[in-house]
């Protein structure tokens, strides 16, 4: 049954073999029928939480904790119906003293497992209200009644070290805690997406906070698990009339003991509610080409962008990226340039003509334009620092600095170029960078008003949002590419509107242009995507060489290529094959992701994927032996492939498939895949044959 203390929730499993909530019992020993009762639990959960029993969620007010508060205000209860999968139900608690207003606004799946909420602090009141602080936009207890140790799945986040995006486990027995976060505001430097284990069930939890957060999960003494998370730095006083946001948390209770299935159903949480969309379908890595961004650099020109382009025509690629080194004075010094004629930002000595004929002759080429810009940051000297330096947070006071996107004026400024920019250059994705630590700039408007700490913070982090909604409202067929540094801001909000297109900065060591570079950089790959791919679908890094192995690498459902194709003994038809394969294989992306060896950086071991469509019974495996790995062979423990069931299986070596064959399913799962070369691999397509 259900239980609470305080205002936390406790979810009691009964017995490894049942969960009970609410007088029903869900199975968790046959988990392939069980996605219905877990949406059925997910739901029962969130019409608990967000209803009568104590909320999801925690604070202090007036220097009492919130569960010592709540339960002599006013509550409502609201509850519509967003669309054919989704309810929207809305608690509001209200303080009839001093007038504030909280409300937890909650998306709650149907189709799946999942909930979605974010609170809002409204001061309805005519005074200020008093301090605010230690908001835990998730604060739950779980209680199981299991012998079996809790852990704690998590990823490293971005930091740009060669293991970014590495899984870990972290054991949490009792009178312990684990306690992770943003760096300097950045929001992935620890990966916000976790799982918590029991044994016999767990809960995803996924925060969507560009800017400065921290979690804990804690083991305490009696057996019982804690998942908190929040905004780390807040103490205010909200002015009457005045609104701030927490957080986005979203909450999967999953039941059984394998966290891979709960991983998938996040996955297909992902692709079903949270990621952008065009034309109804998620958006996908593309596979694109990254021109000068690893060769001329800040010596980019219109004569030698336009010779890439020529180059790979007839390749296949579907877009064309010019990275950070087009603007006046280069990349950083031009930083801050943006504004009014667009021109100003374009160096007429490298562009005697502008950007535009840079699109023009990329659609011409049957491709999408891709451009990078960073509209946050502002170098000393730039037109920005000069003309607005209003809108600069300056804590250094050179004039350079975070550009306050938590200014209406500056945030609708920046808008309009940008979308200025998208019309001109005719840009199919806007490439946005974040190369700086915006905690400083935070922490220095937070030093001027100490009753106001935090506040910067959320009317950056709101005026981002709003930024990214309204070029994405006004150009629907746009799509964003995140990146920050690297992988620094890929969130659950970020997620909701972009995709990673280099999800860290580590593979840059490909700069040298050596082989021995551009093999780590593929082991790398490998790691990320086996860690990443856990919880976001989608996202791609830098990546070079045409060869499977190389190719495969980086091959993420898209792909950002680096490698200079200009040379005239360049193996053009074996990168037109690459490109080939890749779009074949793109379907099965979508389907559930199996990591089937350990992931490691290890240039000994082989790294083993496999990807599902349960839909189609059908799906692949992708298999990597490393350069340095002395074993010519791999057995592959092989998921949900029916063991009396026929298949058609067809083995890619190199680009070219060999004879199919026939497999039972038995077989299958036990696979024995063979590669002769290190580095060497291998995509076994796998399809089941219905007589």
């Amino acid at each position: 049954m259900i239980g609470a203390v305080a205002a936390m929730i406790c979810v009691n499993v009964e017995a490894d073999a049942a969960v009970r909530l609410g007088g029903r019992e869900f199975p968790t020993n046959a988990i392939a029928s069980t996605t219905q009762d877990e949406a059925a639990f997910n739901r029962q959960w969130a019409e608990r939480v967000f209803g009568d029993a104590p909320e999801p969620f925690s604070f202090t007010y007036g220097g009492r904790p919130s569960s010592a508060l709540v339960q002599t205000w006013k509550r409502e209860l609201r509850e519509e119906r967003a669309n054919a999968t989704t309810l929207l139900r809305t608690l509001i608690l209200t303080d009839p003293e001093t007038g504030l207003e909280v409300r937890a606004v909650a998306s709650i799946y149907t189709d799946l497992p999942g909930v979605d909420w974010t609170l809002y602090f409204t001061n309805k009141g005519t005074n200020e209200t008093p301090v605010l602080e230690q908001v835990k936009a998730v604060d739950v207890m779980v209680a199981p009644a299991t012998n079996t140790a809790a852990v704690l799945h998590r990823l490293r986040g971005s930091m740009c070290g060669a293991d970014d995006w590495q899984p870990f486990d972290v054991p949490l027995a009792p009178g312990t805690k684990n306690e992770f976060g943003a760096v300097n505001g950045r929001s992935s430097a620890d990966s916000p997406f976790f799982n918590l284990d029991w044994g016999s069930g767990g809960v995803i939890t996924a925060v969507g906070w560009s800017g400065q957060w921290r979690g804990v999960v804690e083991g305490n003494n009696d057996g019982s698990l804690r998942i908190q998370a929040g905004m780390q730095n807040l103490h205010v006083r909200l002015r009457p009339g005045e609104t701030i946001r927490s957080p986005r948390i979203m909450q999967l209770y999953w039941l059984g003991g394998d966290q891979f299935h709960a991983h998938n159903l996040f996955r297909q949480v992902m692709l079903r509610h949270i990621v952008p969309r065009i034309d109804g379908k998620p958006v996908t890595p593309p596979i694109a080409h990254l021109s000068t961004s690893f060769y001329e650099l800040n010596g980019s020109t219109e004569t030698n962008v336009l010779s890439h382009l020529e180059a790979i025509k007839g390749l296949g690629f579907e877009i064309f990226w010019l990275d950070a080194y087009w603007t006046r004075d280069g990349f950083p010094a031009g930083m801050g340039h943006y504004g009014f004629p667009i021109q100003r930002a374009e160096p007429p000595d490298r562009f005697p003509h502008g950007l535009k004929p840079i699109g023009d002759a990329v659609r011409q080429a049957g491709m999408g334009f891709l451009m990078w810009f960073e509209p946050e940051r502002v170098h000393p000297g730039t037109a920005l620092a000069k003309e607005h330096p209003e809108w600069v947070i300056s804590p250094s006071k050179d004039g350079g600095g975070l550009f306050n996107l938590g200014m209406p004026e500056a945030r609708e400024y920046m808008t309009r170029y940008l979308k200025a920019v998208i019309q001109e250059y005719g840009l199919a994705c806007l490439r946005i960078d974040y190369n700086l630590d915006p905690l400083t700039a935070w922490d220095f408007l937070n030093r001027q008003a100490p009753d106001r700490v935090g506040i910067a913070e959320i009317r950056y982090v709101e005026g981002l949002y709003r930024m990214w909604d309204d070029l994405l409202g006004a150009y629907p067929h746009l799509f964003i590419d995140n990146c920050a540094s690297g992988g620094r801001r890929i969130d659950l909000e970020t997620c909701s509107r972009s995709i990673p297109l280099w999800r860290s900065d580590n593979t840059c060591d490909m700069l040298d242009l050596r082989s021995e570079t551009i093999g780590q950089a593929a082991i790398k790959n490998q790691l990320m995507s086996a860690g990443l791919n856990r919880y976001v679908p989608f996202s791609t890094v830098g990546q070079m060489g045409a060869t499977p192995y190389l190719f495969r690498s980086g091959f993420n459902a898209g792909i950002a290529f680096a490698e200079d194709c200009r040379p005239s003994d360049y193996p053009r038809d074996l990168l037109k094959q690459a490109i080939t394969e890749g779009k074949r294989l793109r379907k099965y992306y979508f389907g559930n992701f199996y990591p089937l060896s350990d992931v490691t950086l290890n240039p000994k071991d082989w790294c083993v994927m496999q990807y599902h469509r349960p839909a189609e019974a059908d799906g692949m495996v992708v298999a990597f032996r490393r350069h340095q790995s002395p074993y010519g062979s791999f057995v592959c423990a092989l998921q949900e492939v029916d063991p009396a069931a026929d298949y058609e299986v067809t083995l890619y070596r190199s680009y070219k498939p060999s004879a199919a064959i026939r497999m039972k399913g038995a077989q299958l799962r036990s696979l024995k895949v063979e590669i002769d070369e290190a580095p060497g691999s291998q995509v076994i397509e796998y399809k089941i044959q219905i007589d």
